[in-house]
């Protein structure tokens, strides 16, 4: 089983729609709470996210940015068919993708994703990152920005208009 969340409720089919990896997917994760991170809309400079041993990893990239994206945010998660899906096309070993219309099999509400993730949080589920100013997250938050910046092809003008990578890239 994988899930696929949403802020769309009552869906009975995912539909392929393009995103950043430039082409129509229907995307997924074999992790409930990952999966639910998606839920509301947030991007690759919010939040940062990663997946070991079935915990979800989440560092935020600014001060009480999980709050912001996620407190009385609600969301769908769905349930689908693993078999349907691919690994190795996104480049994020978390992320399998169909290229087809996918049926949802089940649906769960999530009606505060911020409180959902704090309580995975409690019971081990998930491992919560919140923004500090310490040197050492700075420099893994501005390592990460940087391959980013380059992966995504943003200009000098782009990352000085972004109050968030600006800051964290310290760029003049």
């Amino acid at each position: 089983m994988f899930y696929h969340a949403s802020n769309i409720e009552g869906l009975k089919t995912l539909i392929p729609k393009v995103s950043t990896h430039g082409k129509a997917y229907v995307y997924a994760i074999n992790n409930k709470i990952t999966a639910v991170c998606f839920g509301a809309p947030k991007d690759d400079f919010d939040l940062l996210m990663d997946e070991k041993d079935g915990i979800t990893y989440l560092y935020e990239c600014y001060p009480n940015a999980l709050e912001k994206i996620y407190k009385e945010k609600n969301c769908s998660l769905y349930c689908v068919d693993s078999n349907r899906f691919i690994s190795g096309k996104t480049g994020w070993d978390a992320e399998w993708v169909c290229e087809d219309e996918v049926p949802v099999e089940e649906e769960e509400r999530i009606e505060d994703i911020y409180s959902y993730l704090c309580k995975a949080a409690e019971e081990g589920e998930c491992s919560i990152h919140y923004f500090s100013d310490n040197p050492d997250y700075l420099a893994m938050l501005r390592e990460e920005f940087t391959e980013r910046v380059k992966a995504f092809g943003l200009t000098v003008s782009e990352v000085q208009n972004d109050k968030r990578l600006k800051a964290i890239l310290e760029v003049e």
